[in-house]
């Protein structure tokens, strides 16, 4: 039986990024009702290109190649992170992120590219549209519906008050292996590309 691994393509942050993001988990934790978000840790947080679920390692060298061949016609780019959201919405949040702007054009050119190389081997990409965000916390799923409630409206007043938080320089991506643990998650790159410096970005 071929051996399979969990695996999806990010770009990883900076610690510098991780650290502005640390900051603002703190500064949402004065304000949320206690023990009701688990926390994303810091060095967890990475802006996800493309989910791939389970893949079988025999194809991580493909990945790979498509990988290469995707950053080889996207040049360096930068992003600003900021603000914040959940998903689905307020009044039922799950998802706690802050979100992503700047040369989006570039970020969007490279997850279209990956997701038709993608294609090639077999692997069919979310139908969803793409929306790119960081997770910061994630709402615990025995919350009582009135500490949900209660979140829901502490992170609309506070939505107003967060601006920019970090701005982060792209250069490269990563396949990346996530191991689900009782501790939370564990990631491992296997495998990097970067992005073509050569690239003449559209005015």
């Amino acid at each position: 039986m071929n051996p399979t691994l969990r695996a999806f393509i990010a770009i990883e942050l900076s610690t510098e990024t991780q650290t502005a993001l640390a900051e603002l988990q703190q500064r949402l934790k004065m304000v949320v009702p206690p023990h009701s978000v688990r926390w994303t840790a810091p060095e967890n947080i990475h802006l996800t290109l493309h989910f791939l679920g389970d893949v079988a390692v025999d194809e991580v060298n493909k990945i790979s190649d498509l990988m290469q061949a995707a950053t080889s016609t996207c040049s360096p780019f930068a992003l600003t992170l900021g603000g914040l959201g959940c998903f689905p919405n307020t009044r039922r949040p799950r998802i706690v992120w802050t979100g992503v702007s700047g040369q989006m054009d570039i970020l969007l050119k490279l997850h279209r590219e990956l997701g038709e190389g993608l294609k090639t081997i077999g692997f069919t990409p979310e139908a969803r549209p793409y929306s790119p965000h960081l997770t910061v916390g994630r709402v615990k799923d025995d919350l009582p519906q009135r500490l949900l409630s209660q979140l829901g409206q502490v992170l609309e007043q506070t939505q107003p008050q967060v601006g920019q938080v970090a701005t982060l320089n792209v250069a490269e991506i990563h396949l990346m292996q996530s191991d689900l643990k009782p501790v939370g998650p564990i990631y491992t790159p296997l495998a990097a590309a970067a992005l073509n410096p050569t690239v003449r970005q559209s005015p």
